[in-house]
């Protein structure tokens, strides 16, 4: 199965405003599966670690996704 890192909002209800939380997952395939916990870059070497940090940069350049439904945001999403 395929993945790819991801940026995505997931949100509540804080007195009478919405809150919002965005962080790094790991989305699969159909994009109907995701981590659980966002993602932090790790390696075993230094460069491991850049590699695994330049790879989550990617997740900015598509659109965020809703925690809830794994799907993109429409409207201010890409902000």
């Amino acid at each position: 199965m395929t993945w790819q890192y991801r940026v995505l909002r997931s949100r509540w209800q804080s007195g009478r405003k919405w809150a919002y939380h965005y962080a790094i997952y790991e989305v699969y395939g159909d994009s109907k599966n995701w981590t659980q916990d966002a993602m932090g870059p790790s390696g075993d070497t230094l460069a491991e670690l850049k590699s695994d940090y330049e790879y989550m940069a990617e997740a900015f350049k598509l659109p965020v996704l809703d925690y809830q439904t794994c799907q993109p945001i429409k409207g201010r999403g890409k902000k």
